[in-house]
């Protein structure tokens, strides 16, 4: 039996699932506990990275899954954990019980059940490389950050709102909307080169095709076909804000003169004054912002549902 790790996050919103030890120890035999299977709840900050690396160096030479239960954030810790340490024979699984829990909205987890648990199947996935991390999911800069950012300062004040705080992040932010000058170098899926300079409102790298809390502005993106859509919008009235926001939330992108889309792999992004980006929820700020995409670079352990 492959050796199992779940690390379960104390800090994540469990909007979707409410999943604790006892629930996951029901479904498998207690002879598998201990050597094979352990379980941990995040107690303290960077627990979950922490004990990722202790699992990984005890069975470095075993075949290997780490499962998250939390969100994105969480995902990410994990994901460049493994990136660094043991691409080779450990996967990657999740639980969805974060608050956007954007990336599971890959996978049909409305089917989820925790005996899918016993049925774990697994597949290759692309990841983004940003600035010498890794994300799963989504690079994405601009307005976007600037709404996430109002959104974490909503939850710390108030956990309880949930998904909510993403909207009135967005509330907050359009009586400060502002745009960015950008200077972007991409190579398109045919290795072309492009060069774009503009003032931007956001831009999105999707590896996967929603984020922001439901958000899918590449409803076309797929983790595993070795592209990232980016989307972006640049300057426009400020009167046309709120058909953008919605455009952009439900991907209709066709028709719209403010909203665009490049298939890539791989640019530069650079700017006069420092960029406010994150990547899988994780915000930062630099001048400048290298990406591509890994093809293929991450072992998924999938739950059949």
């Amino acid at each position: 039996m492959r050796k199992t790790l779940f690390i379960l996050s104390s800090k994540a919103g469990k909007t979707e699932f409410d999943i604790n030890e006892k629930d996951i120890e029901k479904i498998y035999d207690k002879k598998y506990f201990g050597e094979n299977i352990k379980i941990i709840k995040t107690k303290y900050e960077n627990h979950a990275i922490d004990a990722a690396k202790s699992f990984i160096n005890k069975y470095i030479n075993f075949k290997k899954t780490i499962i998250v239960g939390g969100g994105d954030g969480s995902l990410n810790e994990i994901c460049n954990v493994i990136y660094e340490n043991d691409l080779e024979n450990t996967s990657l699984g999740l639980i969805p019980m974060g608050t956007g829990n954007d990336f599971s909205k890959n996978f049909p987890y409305k089917n989820f059940k925790l005996e899918s648990l016993l049925n774990i199947k697994e597949k290759k996935i692309d990841l983004i490389k940003v600035n010498g991390k890794v994300g799963i999911n989504v690079l994405s800069l601009g307005f976007d950050t600037v709404v996430l950012k109002k959104a974490y300062e909503y939850l710390d004040k108030k956990p309880s709102l949930g998904k909510k705080a993403y909207f009135f992040g967005v509330i907050k932010s359009l009586k400060h909307l502002s745009y960015q000058n950008l200077y972007l170098t991409l190579y398109d899926k045919n290795n072309e080169k492009i060069n774009i300079k503009d003032d931007f409102l956001l831009s999105a790298i999707c590896n996967g095709g929603y984020y922001g809390s439901g958000f899918n502005p590449a409803p076309s993106a797929k983790i595993d076909d070795g592209i990232l859509n980016l989307v972006f919008a640049k300057k426009l009235p400020n009167i046309l804000l709120p058909s953008l926001i919605i455009r952009y939330k439900f991907g209709l992108l066709e028709n719209s003169k403010y909203l665009d889309e490049i298939k890539i792999k791989k640019g530069k992004i650079k700017s006069d004054r420092p960029i406010l980006a994150n990547i899988d929820g994780e915000i930062f700020q630099s001048e400048e912002i290298n990406f591509k995409i890994i093809e293929k670079a991450l072992t998924w352990s999938y739950l059949d549902m």
